[in-house]
């Protein structure tokens, strides 16, 4: 089975690349997969993790726009390219993301078998109005979650599926009851909502002095941060790392993450902090961590704007290595369903089920 994978650009350091060159790599070494990779913008066709070289790459060759209206005039061009390219691809199926993938989806002369992959909560895209155009065209949407996979009320065929992590389990057993850091792991956005986590972080030193919070990750609110960090006063017990590649030496020497984002797909940090052994305290805001964290068990949930309630969470654990430790084995092995093995098993079922794959 031919499969092509279709997104604008894969040279950025992003949760979404890492996860779907991770997801490439392993259906190509599967017996019966051809996997290609097709970006649109020339200056970003360059990897930013390893390519399995089984995994075909192309680029459409088109520079990218500097505007909206530059983007909106691109579209033309893109789509004339890329339906020559996908004509002469001829793949079994063609899998499309983002904004520029609904696009594709809407607009597109192909006719062949068209899939969605949503990766963040549609109710949060700048682009809403192309997704009903998408959901009429494509033959399924898989999403990461059931309560964004309930918002495609349009679509042939709705699926959830998970991503999965190559994080080893049990890294961070150890960590999580002798360390005194708190983790945060993820792109310093508004979204992730980092200036709140350093505000609410004040308060829980207050009450803990000696623990340290690490930051890993780049974004546009990094200035901010500082500024936000000096203003506070708590620039002694907060550190900022960037971004790092030994994703599991990240987590092994941490007691617990912490997240209080806005809004999420799937949070792949709770993941793998989870299979890694770490307990996580995260709001429970739409949509993603209620599908992971069962509350009180192998972590906490806050309610979405209850600062004080986080904070409390926080020092709960902070007070009781022995309970971080716990929660840290459950959620290591609760999170196995989040394996490599089983996620890539479950593709395999949906393209034999979409495609009539001689795979079966």
């Amino acid at each position: 089975m031919k499969i092509l994978y279709v997104i604008e650009h894969i040279s950025t350091v992003g949760g979404l690349e890492r996860i779907l060159i991770e997801k490439m790599n392993a259906l190509a070494a599967e017996d019966g997969f051809e996997v290609v990779l097709m970006t649109v913008w020339q200056d970003e066709k360059v990897p930013a993790f390893p390519l399995d070289k089984r995994v075909t790459q192309i680029c459409l060759g088109v520079k990218r726009p500097t505007s909206a209206w530059g983007m909106l005039a691109a579209m033309p061009r893109v789509l004339y390219i890329y339906n020559n390219k996908v004509r002469a691809i001829g793949p079994d199926v063609v899998v499309h993301f983002r904004a520029i993938g609904a696009m594709l989806s809407a607009f597109s002369s192909w006719k062949g078998l068209t899939v969605f992959e949503a990766h963040s909560a549609r109710r949060h895209s700048n682009h809403r109005w192309l997704y009903p155009l998408m959901e009429r065209r494509v033959d399924a949407v898989v999403c990461l979650t059931r309560g964004d996979a309930a918002n495609y009320t349009r679509a042939k065929r709705v699926e959830v599926i998970p991503n999965f992590t190559s994080v080893p389990p049990g890294g961070s057993l150890k960590s999580c009851r002798s360390s005194n850091s708190c983790l945060f792991v993820g792109r310093l956005s508004p979204q992730k909502d980092p200036l709140r986590l350093l505000r609410m972080w004040k308060s829980i030193v207050a009450r803990h002095p000696g623990w340290q919070l690490d930051i890993y990750g780049e974004g546009e609110m990094e200035n901010d941060m500082r500024a936000e960090m000096e203003r506070l006063g708590i620039e002694d017990s907060v550190v900022m790392h960037g971004s790092v590649s030994d994703i599991a030496g990240m987590y092994a020497g941490s007691a617990m993450l912490l997240l209080c984002s806005r809004s999420e797909g799937l949070p792949m940090v709770i993941i793998e902090a989870m299979r890694s052994g770490l307990p996580v305290v995260s709001t429970d805001c739409p949509y993603g961590p209620a599908d992971i964290i069962k509350n009180g068990e192998n972590g906490l949930l806050v309610a979405q704007d209850d600062d004080a309630a986080f904070v409390d969470a926080v020092s709960t654990l902070m007070e009781d290595g022995a309970r971080r430790m716990e929660m840290g084995k459950r959620a290591s092995e609760t999170s196995v369903i989040y394996s490599k093995h089983n996620i890539v098993e479950t593709w395999k079922s949906f393209w034999q089920s979409i495609g009539n794959s001689p795979l079966s």
